[in-house]
């Protein structure tokens, strides 16, 4: 389809050239159409690469998504750390979609910055429901500090917007970004895991042995 095509165009150039270089002549004829035909789908080339970037915005959530209801019965450290895989998975393994994002995260058209913006943020709304479910199983069950459910949303996002930058930083040392992943996450989980419970259920398992 015409349009599904302008748009798979689009993100291939954001990605190459950048928001300012990707104009609509050079997309219009890599698809193999006039530049006057993109207006019979998109209005304008802010109209277009805002659709671009909500696509990527879902694509990620998709697989995040997809990735949690494939551990339905996992531990809640098992699922937090899921997402976390799911994010370095799916931007190691879509170079091309993740150079697009990043063009738009680092290089944001200032007649997009609103709209991005507020994108965004319902994106990261859709992401906090999920991680609010999972961090309310953790402190039921006891295995999380008893803080704040806010908070925990907010570290975990901001643990995630740092992951993000190693990639942008260690893109082409996987094995480097992979381990800073790694020791990451283990600093984070150390820091929301209820200890106090550890060491009441270490106590207890004592008891019983003598």
């Amino acid at each position: 389809m015409t349009k599904n095509k302008i748009k798979d165009v689009a993100y291939k150039q954001l990605a190459e050239k950048g928001y300012e270089r990707a104009t609509l002549s050079s997309i219009a004829k890599e698809v193999g159409i006039k530049t006057p035909s993109i207006y019979a789908f998109y209005k304008s080339k802010e109209d277009l690469f805002m659709a671009v970037y909500k696509d990527l915005l879902q694509d990620n959530h998709r697989h995040i998504k997809s990735s949690i209801d494939n551990l339905t019965n996992g531990t809640v450290k098992e699922k937090l750390y899921q997402i976390l895989e799911a994010i370095c998975h799916y931007h190691l393994s879509q170079p091309e979609k993740t150079a697009a994002y990043m063009k738009f995260t680092f290089f944001l058209p200032p007649t997009l910055n609103d709209e991005v913006k507020e994108t965004f943020s319902e994106m990261e709304e859709v992401l906090g429901e999920m991680l609010e479910s999972i961090f309310s199983e953790g402190i039921r069950q006891g295995v999380l500090k008893n803080q704040p459910i806010d908070d925990l949303i907010a570290s975990f996002l901001c643990l995630m917007d740092g992951i993000f930058l190693e990639l942008l930083y260690y893109q082409h040392q996987e094995d480097k970004f992979k381990r800073r992943v790694e020791q990451t996450w283990s600093i984070y989980w150390n820091g929301i895991y209820n200890d106090h419970e550890k060491a009441a259920s270490s106590d207890e398992q004592s008891k019983k042995k003598l």
